[in-house]
Order: C-alpha cells, then sequence, then structure tokens
C-alpha cells in the first residue's frame, strides 16, 4: 500500500526524501542488528503503508523513553512493545509480495546479534556488581576522600581517574565513583562539585573512546570486527586532547582552597583483588577468542564468567559463611566508628573507663589476669567482674574448654603468630592500626541460643611505650548478621541492568525492522555518499550529544558504510566523546544529573560546551594528523 495514493499532490520520491531527512535526526536512536548489505538486499518498501507505520510507532515508543523519570515507566517496555508490531508489520509486508521466508530469516539473524551484545554485557555487569560487593569502589571512594588534597588536586585526580579507570570498568560505573567523590569533598561548595561533574563526565567518556570495553558503542564496533582490539589504541591521544582541552580551561575556574579532610573509612572484602585479577582475566580471554580463535568474544565473556562462579564457590568454603568473620563484619557499616579508637586516648588508664563504655570490655594485665571487667559484659557473659578479677578465667565467659582470648594472643607474640593461630580465617587488621586485630565468632554459650559477636583486642601501652597489658571489645552482631547475606555469583548475574539489557533488544529489533523496509540505506546514501565519511562521522558525534552515543552508533553499523579503518575509528571516536557537549548526550552524564541532582544540572554543563565543544574538534584534528586518515 503506497501512501502517495492518500496524498496525491506528494509524490513517492519526495516522501522518502523527506523520510531520509527525518531518519537522519531519529533513526540514530536506534541500534544495529542488520548490516547494509542486509537492507540492501530486501525489496522496495520504503514508500510502503507498513514502513511508514513503523517508524510512527518507533517515533512514538522512543519518545516516551527520555520521560522514564517524568511518567515513571521503564524505557525497555515502550520500546518492546513497538518492536513487536514492526515485526509484525514486516511479516505482513513480506507476505504480500511473497517473502516470508526473508523476513523469518532476518529476524533471526537480529536476534543472534542481540544475543552477542546481551551476553558480553551480562558477564560484565556481573562482574562489576561483584567488585561493589567486595567493596572495591567503596574502598578507592573513602582513600580519595580521607587524602587532603585541594579541590585544583581532586578536579585532576577525578579526572584523570576517570579517564584511566573507564576503559576497564565502563564510563558509566567510573562517572558515579568519581562524582561520589567529587560530592564528598566539594561538599556544600556548589561551583566546584558542578564544574569537577562536568570534568569527570567528559574524562570518563574520552577514556571509553580507545577501549572496547569502555563503552557500549566501542564494543560493538570491535564485535563487528570494524576495528581489530589493538586497533583502539591509537585513539588514545585524541582521546587524552578531547579531555585535556576542556579540562586545562575549567582548571582556571576551581578555586585552590584545601577542604577539610573526611574520616571516611572502607575496607575491601576477602577475595576482592582475586576477582580484579579474575575480571582482567576475562578480559583476555574475551579478546583471545576474537583475535585468535575467531570466536565471538561473547563466548570468551561466557568462559570467564565461569572463573568468578568456580571462586565464588571456593570462597565460600575458605569463609564458613556460616560461622566465620567475613559474614559478620560485613553486618558493620562503613561509617561506623572504631570501638578500641574511643579508648585509644586513656592510654594505660583505659581500664578505669570501661564501664562508660556501651561495648562489654575487658583488660588484663601483662601477666594476663584480669584487672577490669565492665558492667555490659557482666550482662552479656552473666559472670560478675567479682568472680572474674585477679583470675586468669576470662576464656570461661566464651568458651567451654580452656583457650586464648584475642587479648591473649595480643600479649602472647608482638609478630601476630598467634592471632593467626588461634582466629584463622577470622580476623583482619584493625583500622586503629599497630597490633589491633578484630576478629568475629559464633559463640554458642552465650546468651540462650548463642550469638555472633564481633571482638577488637589491643595492647594497652603506658606513658614509655611499654605494653602493659591487653584490652578486649564486644559487640553482638547476631541481628545484623541476620542482614548479611552470602556472597552468590548468581544474585551478582541477578542484579543486572535488565531495564537496559531488555531496552537494547527493544531497540535493536526496532532498526533491525525498519532496516527491512530500506530506511537506513537511504540515510547511508544521504550521509555518507553526499557529506562524506569525514563530515558524516563528525556529525555522528553532534547527534550523539542530543540523542545518546549508544543508539547514534548502533545505527552508523547498521548503515554499514563502505569506509577505511581509519575512518571507522573516526566514527568510533566521535560517538564516544561526542555525547559530552550535552548533560543528556552519555549514560555518565545522565548518572551525574541523578546523583548530584540540583548541583550538576543541564544548564551548569551548557555553560562549558564550547570548551568541551573545542576539544571535539581538537580530538578529530589529531586524529587527522597522527592516524592518516
Amino acid at each position: 500500500m503506497n501512501l502517495s495514493m492518500f496524498f496525491p499532490q506528494i509524490n513517492s520520491a519526495s516522501l522518502r526524501f523527506v523520510l531520509a531527512v527525518v531518519g537522519l535526526l531519529l533513526l540514530p536512536l536506534t541500534a544495529f542488528a542488520e548490516t547494509g548489505g542486509a537492507a540492501a538486499n530486501v525489496p522496495e518498501l520504503s514508500a510502503s503503508f507498513y514502513g511508514y507505520l513503523s517508524i510512527a510507532i518507533f517515533i512514538l515508543a522512543y519518545s516516551l523513553v527520555p520521560l522514564e523519570n517524568n511518567i515513571h515507566l521503564l524505557k525497555s517496555k515502550p520500546v518492546l512493545v513497538a518492536a513487536g508490531l514492526i515485526w509484525i508489520l514486516v511479516a505482513l509486508a513480506f507476505k504480500e509480495i511473497g517473502a516470508t521466508e526473508q523476513a523469518h530469516h532476518a529476524i533471526k539473524h537480529a536476534i543472534i546479534e542481540y544475543a552477542e551484545l546481551f551476553l558480553f554485557l551480562l558477564v560484565a555487569m556481573t562482574y562489576i556488581n561483584a567488585l561493589e560487593d567486595r567493596n572495591v569502589f567503596q574502598a578507592l571512594r573513602a582513600y580519595l576522600v580521607s587524602r587532603g588534597y585541594s579541590l585544583r588536586k581532586v578536579f585532576w585526580v577525578t579526572g584523570a581517574l576517570s579517564f584511566v579507570i573507564s576503559p576497564i570498568a565502563d564510563n558509566l560505573t567510573t562517572a558515579l565513583l568519581m562524582g561520589a567523590v567529587v560530592m564528598a569533598v566539594g561538599g556544600s561548595n556548589i561551583r566546584f562539585v558542578s564544574i569537577a561533574c562536568i570534568n569527570v563526565v567528559v574524562a570518563a567518556n574520552a577514556g571509553g573512546a580507545f577501549s572496547p570495553f569502555g563503552d557500549i558503542t566501542t564494543l560493538m564496533v570491535w564485535q563487528k570486527g570494524k576495528v581489530e582490539f589493538l586497533q583502539f589504541l591509537p585513539l588514545f591521544v585524541p582521546s587524552l586532547v578531547n579531555w585535556l582541552v576542556p579540562a586545562v580551561i575549567m582548571n582556571f575556574a576551581i578555586p585552590n582552597e584545601i577542604p577539610e579532610a573526611s574520616q571516611e573509612k572502607s575496607f575491601m572484602k576477602r577475595g576482592a583483588k582475586v576477582m580484579m585479577v579474575l575480571f582482567l582475566a576475562t578480559i583476555v580471554t574475551a579478546v583471545s577468542f576474537h583475535s585468535f580463535l575467531h570466536l565471538p568474544p561473547a563466548a570468551g565473556m561466557m568462559f570467564g564468567l565461569g572463573y568468578l562462579g568456580m571462586y565464588s564457590f571456593y570462597l565460600k568454603k575458605v569463609e564458613g559463611r556460616t560461622v566465620m568473620a567475613d559474614s559478620i563484619f560485613g553486618g558493620r557499616s562503613d561509617a561506623h566508628q572504631n570501638p578500641l579508637s574511643v579508648l585509644q586516648a586513656y592510654g594505660k588508664d583505659i581500664g578505669e573507663h570501661l564501664n562508660d563504655q556501651p561495648y562489654p570490655a575487658f583488660m588484663i594485665d601483662k601477666e594476663k589476669n584480669v584487672t577490669h571487667w565492665n558492667t555490659a559484659l557482666e550482662n552479656l557473659t552473666g559472670i560478675k567482674a567479682e568472680e572474674m578479677i585477679g583470675t586468669k578465667d576470662h576464656w570461661k565467659g566464651f568458651y567451654k574448654d580452656q583457650r586464648p582470648t584475642l587479648a591473649d594472643a595480643v600479649l602472647e607474640d608482638e609478630s601476630g603468630a598467634g592471632v593467626r593461630q588461634h582466629y584463622q580465617n577470622k580476623y583482619r587488621d584493625n583500622p586503629m592500626g599497630g597490633k589491633s586485630y578484630d576478629a568475629a565468632n559464633y559463640f554458642d554459650n552465650i546468651g540462650n541460643s548463642g550469638a555472633y559477636l564481633m571482638f577488637s583486642a589491643a595492647p594497652v601501652v603506658d606513658e614509655n611505650g611499654e605494653t602493659v597489658g591487653a584490652v578486649e571489645l564486644f559487640e553482638d552482631m547476631t541481628e545484623k548478621r541476620e542482614e548479611v547475606k552470602e556472597f552468590d555469583v548468581m544474585e551478582r548475574v541477578s542484579r543486572a541492568e535488565w531495564d537496559t539489557l531488555l531496552f537494547f533488544y527493544g531497540v535493536i529489533m526496532c532498526v533491525a525492522g525498519l532496516s527491512q523496509f530500506g530506511y537506513m540505506a537511504i540515510v547511508s546514501e544521504l550521509m555518507y555518499n553526499d557529506l562524506g565519511p569525514t563530515w558524516a562521522n563528525g556529525l555522528v558525534g553532534v547527534l550523539s550529544a542530543i540523542v545518546d552515543n549508544i543508539p547514534v552508533m548502533f545505527a552508523v553499523l547498521t548503515m554499514d558504510p563502505a569506509m577505511s579503518l581509519g575512518q571507522w575509528q573516526l566514527v568510533t571516536l566521535t560517538a564516544g566523546v561526542g555525547g559530552s557537549m550535552l548533560a543528556i548526550g552519555s549514560a555518565a552524564g545522565v548518572a551525574l544529573l541523578g546523583t548530584a541532582r540540583g548541583v550538576y544540572t543541564f544548564a551548569s554543563h551548557l555553560k562549558w560546551t564550547p570548551a568541551i565543544a573545542l576539544g571535539y574538534v581538537a580530538s578529530i584534528g589529531v586524529h587527522l594528523l597522527i592516524n592518516g586518515v
């Protein structure tokens, strides 16, 4: 059915040209699923009723995506519906011309393309969630905010780390992490927080542009074989220029004052470092599958998920999750005050202040005689102070058979050998430092049904630095422990961004359907034949600032224009960094708009758009100059 029969004053060629122009602005909102070659082999259906209706459905569905936070409709839902309706129209259109099998093969190809993307992203998201569970990102954040850096130094450190971390952890995760650091250090300094957040967005997007793992756009270019893994490296210098140019300009707007350092502390949980190594090993595996075995990178990523699965099994066995320390440590929040630090200022007179503390505690002298047994400990153990003071029987409050307490172990050996011997896999160094330790265990003789206790011990020293005894404090973590869940790799999988993954499916299937009507071929003709690849690829970056870089790159891959390697590198660069020109142009910017609401805003970002655009143009120029496009 041809729409010109309803509008005789507009001929088919005119309609197709108008649609192509509209497509230049709107179809970059879509995702790749079919190659340009596939689109070129389909029947001419671009002027059909089914084709026009498909475009209308897609535009309507995608117009709801930016309104997600206003209407509270997840972005995946409208595009999933649109994808289904568009493929119904594709099937009907092909049925009319007797090409039903072609529609069948086209949708199967699109599903296979999506499956590769889905599996790759699922593994990457699972690893990021696992590292978050192990407090990797929280520990880095705590370290940075406690350094006492000047605001200008924080500006450069967070920008540099964003540029370095983004190629591995992806730009969205990096932006959220560094944005949290900026807000923690900047506090009420709105001007600093706003400019530093802009710097983080630009740096994260730039860092993600020269690595297949830095952004979905680079991942898709790599998976489609347009740019090989090592061929992304020539984009390092242009990407660095893209960040440095606006950063240097914005630097002069940052005051060189030094805010008060935060005392925030956070510790990585057991297995964190191993998981970081496994993540890197998974990346190497994916690259090897693609480069040496000529297998899909997604297969290598799934292999790497097996690494994490096997290690999580080992982790449970080593920690003995039902009684071991790490699950109890997990019940203590990072902001929880270190109990030993409260007593540190009292020196050798700690014992005199034990009854003032809410924590159960006792103190022993150098000969391990009990000198103090506070009221809170009487309540916990049911043993009165007069029964303990002057004796060496403090073990009776916790164990059925005689054995060293943590305080005893601290006194026995300054090297900590006793602590390791008696509390293997159940202890950690206390944040207070020195020879102090934390440990945890289940005590079945405490209370009516046993209790999970966390306890800390440290030597007590006199004014000459001589050890005169040891003190041990306890916390009942029984209730908190019930809130602590074991590390489960399947739970990490379940916490993947399913709305995002389903959104990608809907958009990919939408454009796969639209490409069957030939619209991608029309847009490709206008952009890459009429404008030329360099100008067209520059335009791609500008469009990505308006409608997000991920769908823009998907659209380019759908068109599949005939370009040299240098031009594919150029469009990878522009799609990756062009979104930085507006706050809504990338996932990193949108994420910080939410977390720094009211401070980092669309308007505050827009003020620096000229500087960011200058960096964008400079990065293109550097690429054309050094990479011989």
